[in-house]
């Protein structure tokens, strides 16, 4: 949806109310002590929240967070725990306070030193937080209808794209609030932009106002009702009402940042142009080349950090030289290596930032990117091809899962948030090949499963640690969809960690009663249009497992299955009755079949695929009853008929 931008330091828009106010202590206790399970339906706790950022004419920001949870039944007993973290880097943590207010009225204070304990967060580390510290605690004899009380301030050190300052506020949550107020008291010479974004009919307060060389914002929001996550549900960024505050009017500007937070960092030495040339020999086109120098990165220089960075640790690459010497480093020197690498062999390329596994509305201008990968260009000097060279195992440029995303490419001149291209069905890909001989009601013969795309890497990731017995299982019961008589025979399957390879699972299968013989007419499974038979199906069905959606979805791909049946008889074949299946092209999903004889072998062909990624909730339901008839499908027969009517 568009957004309203409002030009901080303008005449304010028709939409605000002034209205918006603070609420102190011993006023927001009275509040919540009120609040009741009653009002705030399927919640487990209410929140009243205040949070305050004080802006430097650097932006530079004192930010004052007040947490007020009341408890408002047994579940929400058991979340006990406070829980804060900084960056290091760039922030420092004072938590000033933890209460817990009993509903007696009874105060209990906590030192915050001693209940809180220090922890790394390695799970947290990554290009926009490398150091990421976490503190936490148990608060004990928590009550229903108690209320537990958090004062913090996180003071800013140094910030990462200097003199900026990104901030967002919600209307909507996953959390119920009783009131939720956001204040932004900043010099009136630091110029604001604020996007409103996917409006909604919520009304929410309001206030700006000017004194003493200085601007105020602040926002309130009352009686929030908590929002019932969706699997598979738009990012947050397109769906929910919320403001994106930013000092950045255009993308470009992040682009021409990060470029010259690259640049010093790019020169190559001489073992790096001469490993170049070693590996690029004999390469004749652009995309051999760059795919050589893609698999040696991935697949030499190990994913470890070797140093802290010292000007923008979390974005800064290390110089490539070192990186190249050391053969270790994380996504962004892994990335910067790649950049310098490829430009040697004379292929255009940059560093991207990317926000990995989301999208970010092109409305608001902001730097929130959790990792750093390449992109090469074409002769024309477009992005051709993204790589990913983090995984020292990858078998893809990019992985399935990095397509859809939102990216920015570090710039001299400057660019535009991008998306990285999403694979065709055919790239996501499921065959099954089923080969039988009939030999009076009993079958014999292959299956051969060959994966692409998404197909191979759930494959992969799922058994890269799993025995041969285990995979043997797990073929098992998907091909038990066939028949549950089914014996597996000789099976053989592309090794989870063999990267040069799609994974191919190859199998003997005998099946006992394959078929059903009444009189003269005998009874075979149509087994072609089993879809659940192929692993990638359930991937591929689960955004439909909700009775309904209230927020627009997405599928998370475009994927494609095939699956071949050929099935040669003893006898030739007189007559032979086929199931009528209707296929169908509905909003992006598409079903053909194909059905062939000749003599005694009968083939059979049966493709589906879905091509579009983003869907309004509007068009669920009439496409999950579509595709809920593919199912019946899977329940049919032929019948060949011998010896009479």
């Amino acid at each position: 949806m568009k957004s309203k931008k409002i030009m901080i330091l303008l005449t304010l828009t028709v939409f605000l109310i002034l209205k918006a106010e603070y609420i102190p202590f011993e006023k927001a206790v009275e509040m919540l002590k009120n609040a009741s399970q009653k009002d705030f339906p399927g919640s487990n706790e209410v929140y009243l929240s205040n949070k305050l950022v004080k802006l430097d004419e650097n932006c530079l920001s004192v930010n004052t967070t007040e947490s007020y949870r009341k408890i408002l039944n047994d579940e929400g007993r058991r979340n006990n725990m406070s829980f804060f973290y900084e960056d290091v880097n760039y922030d420092s943590l004072i938590v000033d306070e933890i209460k817990l207010i009993k509903s007696d009225g009874k105060i209990i204070s906590f030192d915050p030193k001693v209940l809180l304990k220090k922890q790394d967060a390695p799970g947290w580390s990554n290009i926009y937080s490398n150091d990421t510290k976490y503190y936490s605690g148990e608060i004990p004899d928590i009550e229903t209808g108690d209320i537990i009380y958090e004062r913090s301030r996180s003071i800013s050190k140094k910030i990462v794209m200097e003199n900026n300052y990104f901030d967002s506020y919600s209307f909507e949550s996953y959390a119920s609030y009783l009131n939720d107020y956001f204040e932004i008291d900043a010099p009136s010479s630091v110029k604001l932009y604020i996007h409103e974004l996917n409006k909604k009919d919520i009304k929410y307060d309001f206030v700006q106002k000017e004194g003493k060389g200085r601007t105020f914002y602040s926002w309130n929001n009352r009686n929030v009702q908590k929002l019932v996550w969706e699997s598979d549900a738009e990012d947050n960024n397109f769906i929910t009402h919320h403001v994106r505050i930013t000092t950045v009017k255009e993308w470009e500007d992040i682009s021409r940042w990060y470029f010259n937070i690259v640049k010093p960092h790019m020169t190559p030495n001489e073992d790096m142009k001469k490993k170049v040339a070693e590996i690029i020999e004999g390469a004749s086109t652009r995309q051999e080349k760059a795919s050589r120098l893609f698999y040696w990165v991935a697949r030499n220089v190990r994913y470890l950090g070797v140093d802290m960075e010292k000007n923008r640790p979390g974005f800064e690459p290390h110089d490539v030289s070192f990186t190249f010497d050391t053969r270790g480093g994380v996504c962004r020197d892994k990335a910067a290596l790649l950049t310098a690498m490829l430009r040697i062999a004379g292929v255009g390329s940059d560093v991207i930032l990317i926000l990995s596994g989301g999208r970010h509305n092109p409305e608001a201008p902001v730097l929130w990117f959790n990792h750093a990968i390449t992109v090469s260009y074409d002769d024309k000097g477009e992005p051709e091809f993204v790589f990913d060279p983090t995984d020292e195992t990858t078998k893809d440029f990019l992985p399935k899962y990095e397509e859809d995303n939102s990216y920015i490419i570090a710039s001299e001149k400057g660019d535009i948030l991008r998306t990285t291209p999403v694979s065709e069905p055919s790239k996501n890909n499921s065959t099954l090949n089923i080969d039988l001989k009939l030999k009076g009601n009993n079958a014999e013969g292959t299956v051969k499963y060959n994966l692409t795309g998404m197909a191979d890497t759930i494959f992969r990731s799922s058994f890269s640690h799993k025995t041969d017995h285990e995979i043997k299982t797990f073929i098992t019961r998907y091909l038990s969809k066939i028949s549950s008589g089914l014996e597996l025979g000789d099976f053989s399957y592309t090794k989870p960690d063999d990267t040069d390879k799609d994974i191919i699972i190859e199998a003997k299968i005998y099946i006992r009663d394959y078929a059903s013989t009444v009189k003269n007419n005998t009874f075979i499974p149509f087994d072609a249009t089993k879809l659940e038979m192929h692993f990638l199906y359930e991937s591929i069905m689960g955004v439909f497992s909700l009775p309904e959606r209230k927020f627009d979805y997405k599928t998370g791909g475009k994927y494609s299955l095939d699956t071949s049946l050929k099935i040669v008889f003893e006898e030739e074949l007189e007559k032979i009755s086929l199931p009528e299946i209707k296929t169908f092209d509905y909003k992006g999903y598409k079903t053909r079949i194909e059905k062939k004889t000749d003599k005694n072998v009968l083939e059979i062909n049966y493709h589906f695929e879905n091509d579009q990624v983003h869907y309004k909730k509007e068009d669920y339901q009439d496409i999950k009853t579509a595709l809920s008839a593919l199912d019946g499908y899977g329940n049919l027969y032929m019948i060949r008929t011998t010896g009479g009517k």
